[in-house]
Order: structure tokens, then sequence, then C-alpha cells
């Protein structure tokens, strides 16, 4: 193929610089003819503006761009640049040289005027894809606008640029391999990315072919744009990969005639079933149905199909070894460009798993995982539905709540695998007691509820209910050992005692409460005086609540009498309720409710603060050697950070330690000793007075009882009653004797007569405390008793 003339003036030199070819273009820009240029050099007919002694050689111009003035017809000289370029990009080819001579600007019109001087300019600047030629040293000669706007480069810079230098580094070696390709075997083709001078990046597609214009050789071809060819390729890759790689098993049905036969699965499907590619391709997959299963199921797959929609489904499936699995599974049509669905993928998650576990969640939630027996949860509900059941056929239904007596001394004697086993066969008599339509459940710890349905009447429910409580009372073999269970029971009857879920539920729970308080191992009904009490109960607790923010509660202070002087060296604090309705109440009324609260704690701590402002303002009184005791509850004794709690306490308010008793009764120590003595002996560290009150209503171990850090023991009132003529007067001197050997003071308390003081005094007691001397007073009152050294008659 030839091309007319081109604009650009070249010439072909050789290693010496003797000009050997030319085109027709330095003929026209020098205005000379081929004759006047034939054999000259170079720098014959080109005056370079570095002109040197010696003269540069043609090797050392290829290195460099040059400046100039081209010599014309009729001494003209045309200020020109000079790009000097070895001809063959094949370096084991002859030295041969191309010179590309370009007027300088201003000169000449802009390259794209020059093109359209071309006969197929306008073809060439019209044409959708990028147009150039290049001669053998891997310039441009001739190219069109779209390659200017590519590469963000003028027209000045195109031809001074090797063309390898239009691309990546990595891809050079490769784009002057496929020129190469061009000139020697006519043609080539390859795939790269032009880069322009500011970043763009565009991918395209070259053809070359091979060309001369007279005598000198070059390449011309074209670059198509293939940027979203590039990209819709890569997206395709990319989904290629992700459907090969994804965990969920992938299947592509094609359409073929009215069915949907499988065209494709990836590894992931392939694992998922045990079928590979090859064994079922062409198949429908509905062969891995389970006939009669999922019938539903399949109904939505065939209409999603038929329809061409979407469609999600749960089912199961048979793998190939047979075995079943679930299946969670999303169908999509998939459309060609004409919009009619061709194919469809399916999604296939395994969910057998899921599936199980969500059974076994299901169970948890709904049962006890130790007994097996129905959770609260479930009991709500077949409560509800045998209320409901009762009261639209009128029937007598009821519900039992059990709670076992003593269990924590089950688990802290015999240990908590031995309760365990308590626990579960306990489930099991209640389960065997009753009939399979009615409920039992575990609610707690050590708490069971049975739902009993259709009972004749109430005095079949009664035996029913004595029949059960017997048999969950016999032993029970664990280890070698039996273990004697005993269970407390309250009954409500439904709908007589109430026709919702929290009625009945809250009226047998009333009547365990009483069946508590009755001295356990009994069974108790709900009645309306029931109801009552525990009504009176639960706003004593509320009341409670409110009072100790209220500061309804006051302290009393009953005076320690020494027995040998007579003289008050201390005093007891005795809390006492000052209810705003109802005037004073009991300790005996609401103590036990704070213990059973946990509101004994927050009480126990303002007890000790305001015992603590009674030692204040008795040494303000110059009163020093005067101690207040308190008592402390077994929630106090139990909390960690007591001791160092105290401990702020004491020196906050500025008390003396030695001033302030603490009193324990012998049943908290003895029901954890080892904890007891390591609780004692981090308040004796504090520096305070330590007393066992009650002494001698629990059983102490005398082993245990002298390790104790205490300093006195305390003679509970019952042991008193008339000493004269009573046996308890046996006891009481066994216990001053007993103190004394240990080397612990003894105190009495609720002295009220002098026959009880007499007594006292004669074995040699220590202190008294009681209504013979003194009840317990005000603050202002002790500090009057004691500021005029009141004294106990001789």
């Amino acid at each position: 193929m030839n091309i007319s003339p081109l604009p650009l003036a070249v010439f072909v030199v050789d290693a010496d610089g003797v000009i050997t070819s030319w085109n027709k273009a330095c003929e026209k820009l020098a205005g000379c003819t081929a004759a006047d240029i034939q054999g000259q050099r170079l720098d014959q007919i080109i005056d370079f503006d570095d002109i040197g002694e010696p003269p540069l050689s043609i090797a050392k111009r290829s290195e460099l761009d040059s400046t100039g003035y081209l010599r014309g017809a009729g001494g003209r000289r045309l200020p020109v640049r000079v790009t000097v370029a070895r001809q063959a990009l094949d370096p084991e080819q002859p030295d041969t040289y191309s010179v590309i001579v370009i007027p300088r600007a201003g000169l000449v019109a802009p390259r794209y005027a020059l093109i359209q001087d071309l006969p197929v300019g306008d073809i060439i600047e019209g044409l959708p894809c990028v147009f150039y030629v290049i001669d053998q040293s891997g310039h441009l000669l001739l190219w069109n606008r779209l390659l200017e706007d590519m590469l963000e480069m003028s027209s000045e810079e195109l031809p001074t640029t090797d063309v390898q230098y239009f691309f990546d580094e990595k891809d050079r070696a490769e784009i002057v391999s496929k020129i190469m390709e061009a000139f020697e075997n006519g043609h080539s083709s390859h795939e790269a990315e032009l880069v322009g001078r500011q970043g763009k990046r565009t991918s395209m597609l070259f053809h070359c072919a091979r060309t001369s214009v007279g005598d000198l050789p070059c390449i011309f071809g074209t670059g198509l744009d293939i940027t979203d060819r590039k990209q819709t390729e890569h997206g395709l890759r990319v989904r290629e990969r992700a459907i090969y790689s994804s965990v969920n098993a992938i299947v592509i049905t094609c359409c073929e005639n009215n069915d949907n036969i499988i065209e494709y699965v990836n590894p992931a499907f392939e694992q998922m079933t045990g079928y590979t590619l090859a064994e079922i391709k062409g198949r429908n997959p509905r062969f891995m149905r389970i006939e009669g299963c999922d019938v539903d199921e399949h109904r939505r797959i065939n209409e999603a199909i038929r329809k061409k929609e979407s469609v999600q489904v749960i089912l199961r499936n048979a793998r190939k070894n047979g075995e079943v699995f679930w299946n969670d599974l999303r169908i999509d049509p998939v459309s060609n460009i004409d919009g009619e669905v061709t194919h469809f993928v399916g999604v296939i998650n395994d969910i057998t798993e899921a599936r199980h576990y969500e059974r076994r969640l299901h169970h948890l939630a709904h049962h006890d995982p130790l007994t097996g027996l129905a959770n609260r949860t479930l009991l709500q509900d077949e409560l509800k539905f045998s209320i409901d059941f009762a009261v639209r056929n009128q029937m007598l239904g009821a519900l039992a709540f059990l709670d076992l007596d003593n269990f924590k001394h089950i688990n802290d004697n015999f240990g908590h695998d031995a309760g365990d086993v308590v626990l579960r066969d306990t489930a099991t008599r209640l389960k065997e007691s009753v009939r399979d339509n009615d409920t039992v459940a575990r609610v707690g710890g050590d708490e069971f509820v049975l739902v009993i349905n259709n009972q004749p009447g109430d005095e079949q429910l009664a035996d029913l209910i004595e029949r059960i409580r017997q048999r969950v009372n016999a032993p029970i073999r664990v280890a070698g050992r039996d273990i004697l269970p005993s269970t407390s029971i309250g009954v409500s009857r439904f709908p007589i005692d109430g026709d919702t879920v929290d009625r009945v539920m809250r009226a047998a729970d009333a009547a365990m409460y009483h069946a508590k308080t009755l001295g356990k191992n009994n069974c108790q009904f709900y009645s309306i005086e029931l109801n009552q009490a525990v009504h009176e109960h639960l706003m004593l607790e509320a009341s409670l609540s409110r009072a100790i923010g209220n500061r309804e509660m006051v302290l009393g202070y009953q005076p320690k009498v020494d027995l040998r002087t007579g003289k008050v060296v201390g005093a007891e604090a005795l809390v006492r309720w000052n209810h705003p309705e109802n005037g004073l109440v009991p300790p005996d009324k609401f103590i036990p409710v704070a213990e059973e609260t946990g509101l004994i704690v927050p009480l126990g701590e303002w007890v000790i603060i305001e015992a603590c402002g009674a030692l204040k303002a008795l040494a303000k009184l110059g009163i020093h050697d005067f101690a207040i005791s308190v008592n402390l509850s077994a929630r106090q004794l139990r909390q960690r950070q007591f001791a160092s709690h105290l401990a702020r306490t004491l020196k906050r308010q500025g008390v003396d330690p030695r001033n302030l008793e603490l009193e324990v009764t012998e049943s908290q120590l003895m029901d954890h000793p080892e904890e007891a003595m390591e609780a004692l002996a981090e308040l004796k560290s504090l520096g305070v007075r330590l007393s066992i009150d009650d002494f001698g209503t629990g059983y102490s171990s005398l082993s245990h009882l002298q390790k104790f850090p205490v300093d006195y023991i305390k003679i509970d009132r019952s042991f008193l009653g008339e000493v004269a003529h009573d046996g308890h007067a046996v006891i009481t001197r066994a216990i001053i004797a007993l103190g004394h050997n240990l080397k612990l003071k003894v105190i009495a308390e609720g002295v009220e007569t002098r026959e009880q003081l007499a007594f006292l005094r004669e074995h040699d007691c220590d202190q008294m405390q009681g209504y013979y001397f003194s009840p317990a007073l005000s603050q202002r009152s002790l500090e009057e008793l004691v500021c005029k050294d009141a004294r106990l008659p001789g």
C-alpha cells in the first residue's frame, strides 16, 4: 500500500550522516530537488545550533533533540527542530537513522491542518479509532487528532517521542516486538493500554500493516478503544470467579424445549450434593427431589419457572449418597439482550445444621437443660391453654408450686453433683405422678410447678397432692448415702382461684409461701384469708423499702451494766420502725422481711452510721470508754468488702473502732464456720469488738468456738427464766463457766427480776442488760443517763 506524500520531512542517513533517501515533504520544505540533496551529509543541509569541533556524530545526535536551520533554495534558512533516531528497532539491523525535520513554532500550520491536505485526510480524521504511521525508528510520521487526545500531548511533542514510551514500562518490550513483527511479517495485532501524560489510561486493540513511502519503510495501523469491553470482560471474570469460589452451591440451567436442563454447577454444588457436573449436565435439577416431601414448595418453584419469575423456598433434597439435607434455595431468571429469559440461576445454601440447631434452640428455649422439664416460658403457654380449656368446659384444674426444703443444705453438705441428682430424681418422680396431658416444669433452682388438668373435685385433688408430696420425700440414694428430701407445696385451683395465668400463679405462690411459714414439708391450698396475709406481707415489704429512705427508722439504746461496779459501760443499738400510719412496728415483724428482701444491708449500714453518730456525741461529752453494739445480719457478714467499707465509715465518722461492738448470732457462725472465721478475722483486725449473740440456742462446736476471734458471748434470755427453780440454771452456769475458760466476757440479756440479777452476780457473770435496769432509750436519754453516772443498785 502506498500513501500520498507525508507532511513531515524525513531523511534517512547512514552512520556517517550521508543522506541515502528522503520523502517528498523534504523537497517541499527545502524548496529543492532530489539532485540537490542526494549524497550530501546532514550537516551540509542543516546548520545545527550546537555545532562544535569536532562536529557531533549521527549516533550522538540520536541521544538528543537538536535545533538549527534548514538550507533551502535561493539561500533561505528555515528554523527547524531535528530528531535523529536509529531506523531499525532491532539493534541487530545495520546502522541507519531516520531524521525528522519539523519547522519550529509559528512557521507552519498545525499538524491537523497538514493532514487535511492529504486526499484521505478527512477520512482519517473522521475515523472512530486511532490512526498512525510509524517509521523504523519507532517514531510517528502521521497520526490523527484522537491519538493526541488519548496521549494528552501536542502535535509538536508526538513525533519526537519514541512510541514505546506511550505505554507502561512493563509493556514496552511487547510493543517493540509487535512493531518488529509487522515490519517482518507484514502485519500484527495486539492489545495494550495507552498511558497519557496526565495519567489517562485507555485500553486499545491495535492492528498494524507494513507499507513504504518511496524508499522509506514504515507501518500504519489503527487502534480501537476497548476500555468498555475490557471492563466488561473483567467484570465477567470476577463474576465467574465469584461463582466458582462461592461457598454456596450454584446451578445454572438453560431453557431448552420447554425444559430447564443443567448447564453448569460450581464446585460448592459438587461438594454439597456429591454429584459432579459431568454426571448431571443436561439433566433437570428435579432429580434430587424427595417425592411427597415439601409439595407446596415444589409447586411454588414450578409456578415461578412457568412465569419466568424469581422464587425463594426452603425444602429438602437428597445427596448422591441418599442423605437428606435442607436447602435455602433462591432461583432467578436471566434474560438476553432482547429480554427473553434463556437461563435460570439457582443459589443453594445448605441449612441442615442451622435447622437442627434451631430445633435444639427451640427445645432449650422451652425446657430446663438439667431435668428436661418444661421451663417457665412453656409453662405459661401450657397453663394458659389449660385455664382456657377449664373455663370453656367448666372443669377443675390446679396449679401446684413445689419448693424443696433445705436444698441449699443438700448442696453444701453433699455437693452440687448430689444436688443435681436430687433435682433429676425429683423431676422423674413428678412426671411419673401425673398424666401425660399434665405439665411438669422447673422454674428455679429447686422450684417445680405442676399443671394438673380435669380433676373430679377438691378431695381427689388433695389426695393427689399428698401422694406427690410423699413420693418426693422418699430417700434418694447418692454415692452410697441416702438423702431425704422434703417439699413445701402451694396449690391454687382454676378457674376458682383465678381465670388468668397471672392470678393463678400468684395464688399458688402465696399458698407455697404460707406452707413455708408453717414449718415446711406440708401442703397448703390458696384461700381468701391467705391472700390477705400475703397482701399484708407485700405491703409491709414495699413500706419498708420507703421507710429506710424516709428516715422512719429510729434507734433505741439499751444500756449494758457491769455487774461488779454497777456502772453503765455500753449499750445495744436496737432498731425500731416508726410507721407514719401504723405507729411503732416491732422488729420481729420487719426484720425477717428485711432479711428476705435484702433490705437488711442498707438498713444495717444506716444503723452503724447512727451508732457512730451517738458515739461521737458521747465523746464530745467526755465519755470515751463506752461501747455501742449493733447486730450484724448474715448478708452483711457475707459481703466481700464489708470490712473495708466499715473501716472507711469509722474513719469518716471519726470513731475509735474499740468503741464499736458487732454482734453475730451463733447460727450465723456455724452455717459456714470457715467463711465466718475469715470474715471475723478481717473485722477484728480493724480493732472493733466482737460478740456472739443468742449463745446456747445454736449448735456450736467447741473446736470452732475457741478459734473465733470474739470478745463476748451473750446468754440468750430464754436461759434465765426463773433461774432459782428452773433447769435452765444449769445451762446458764455452764455458759458462764465456758466463756470464762475461753477468756471471754459473758453478757446476760433480758434480765427482768431481782432473782435473775442475784443469780448472775453469784456466778460471776460480767455484764447484763434488760428491763430490770432500763429499757431501750433515745440517744438524748442515754447521754443523760451516762453523764449523771446512774448505777445498778448493789
